[in-house]
């Protein structure tokens, strides 16, 4: 009784869905018919329901064991801990992982080819048949751990199975440890909490733009062990999750930066969709998959295989190497982010009409204007031919960076250039530096 329920200011919740108040008298006789149910071979005498009632309710003492606990209100993502009720300095907090029940099975069939083929008609590249295995097995391996990137499926056909896979990776993991949408806004809505009290986050028909608040928060969501997060009608509150990410989209994902870390993206375009060539014979393939989801059998085969799987040399769970780890896909992504990237900086500083630009004030220009990542700016001006300075100035005795035109040269707080070309340095503001710019060998 202790394990089904919890109280909070004299009122009392089920300890699986604490959303509704229930009281002393509801909750007294809503457990007699769970003791017959989970204990059918006690008699239930009145004299024994009394005595478990004054224990678990009424007496104060401290055996968790055997005594309705106080609830604090919170919830947290446990996968390493089984337990629905945690405690937490005399109050208890509630975990909302739950083991699911497939897992307790004992497969009779350990035939998981259908996984293999789904995989192989849905991923025409078999170095993204491998990296997927490697990023789904070790997140079911360490369910108590986190990963620094996600996986994001794209096609620009419908019918790819996409869908399908992403609830096959949600049967894996439990559908009451997923959150499943179809579009970033709750992600990264203010009252997100029960997102981030999941282990599997989904999100359909991903779309973003490069410089928006959603995509900084949800970067931020992918990389970070400890955030903020809120839950309407309580207080904000520093959040510790355990969230593995999943995306799909029909669009290719360009808003992703050049040097990005944080998505894997798959091409899933082949022949069997919607209307393809194929599209009959991988329809049929979808339907075995599906019968196999529902087969909780199925799934307990599939999951020890993957929980016995070992992920390749070069797989790093918390970092993405794009050197070691890309694909045409996101080599075309790259590639375009960069050349987007590079037209703006250029653009900007011919606008601007300046031969030697502080480095600080690019990096505003780059994380206001461009809402690109800073750590670019170095890649984008060698891009540009501009060559890199160490300065001091402002009677600072500290070297800075200043970044100048090829053909131009600073010298005592002036540029100088072909033809005699004399300047002052420029701030961002318009104004001049009216400083001695003192030039550090290196």
């Amino acid at each position: 009784m202790a394990d089904w329920y919890v109280r909070r200011e004299n009122k009392y919740q089920l300890a699986d869905n604490p959303a509704n108040t229930i009281s002393k008298n509801d909750i007294e006789r809503a457990s007699l018919y769970r003791f017959r149910k989970h204990f059918p071979g006690i008699d239930l005498s009145n004299e024994l329901i009394k005595a478990v009632y004054q224990r678990a309710i009424e007496d104060k003492h401290s055996n968790a064991e055997q005594s309705i606990q106080v609830w604090d209100g919170t919830f947290v993502c446990r996968p390493d801990d089984h337990r629905r009720i945690i405690p937490n300095d005399g109050f208890v907090t509630l975990n909302t992982w739950r083991r699911p029940r497939y897992r307790d099975l004992l497969p009779m069939d350990t035939d998981t080819s259908w996984f293999d083929q789904f995989l192989e008609a849905s991923f025409p590249h078999e170095p993204d048949r491998r990296v997927f295995t490697d990023w789904l097995s070790w997140n079911l391996q360490y369910e108590a751990k986190k990963p620094g990137w996600a996986i994001f499926l794209c096609s620009r056909s419908k019918g790819t199975g996409k869908s399908t896979l992403c609830q096959l990776v949600t049967r894996l993991f439990g559908e009451q440890n997923s959150f499943t949408q179809n579009s970033v806004e709750k992600i990264t809505s203010r009252f997100n909490l029960p997102m981030l009290q999941s282990k599997l986050v989904v999100s359909e028909e991903l779309k973003l733009k490069s410089d928006s608040s959603q995509g900084n928060t949800l970067k931020t969501y992918i990389t970070e062990e400890v955030t903020s997060s809120e839950a309407k009608g309580r207080e904000v509150q520093r959040v510790r999750q355990y969230c593995c990410f999943l995306f799909t989209s029909n669009h290719l994902p360009m808003w992703i930066e050049a040097d990005d870390r944080r998505y894997y993206v798959i091409d899933v375009d082949h022949d069997g969709h919607a209307s393809g060539p194929r599209a009959k014979e991988f329809r049929e393939m979808v339907g075995r998959v599906r019968q196999r989801m529902d087969d909780e059998k199925s799934l307990a085969a599939l999951y020890l295989r993957l929980m016995k799987h070992q992920q390749a040399g070069e797989f790093d769970p918390t970092s993405l190497n794009l050197a070691t780890m890309s694909n045409p896909i996101m080599r075309q992504i790259q590639s375009a982010s960069r050349q987007v990237a590079l037209e703006q900086l250029e653009e900007h500083l011919a606008a601007i009409k300046q031969f030697a630009v502080p480095q600080e004030d690019l990096v505003e220009f780059l994380k206001k204007d461009m809402g690109s990542n800073v750590n670019r700016l170095r890649h984008l001006m060698i891009e540009l031919r501009w060559r890199n300075e160490k300065v001091k100035w402002g009677a600072k005795d500290y070297a800075r960076s200043i970044w100048v035109h090829p053909g131009y040269w600073v010298d005592r707080g002036h540029v100088h250039g072909p033809d005699g070309y004399k300047s002052k340095i420029v701030d961002n503001s318009g104004g001049f530096y009216d400083i001695d710019v003192e030039i550090i060998d290196e």
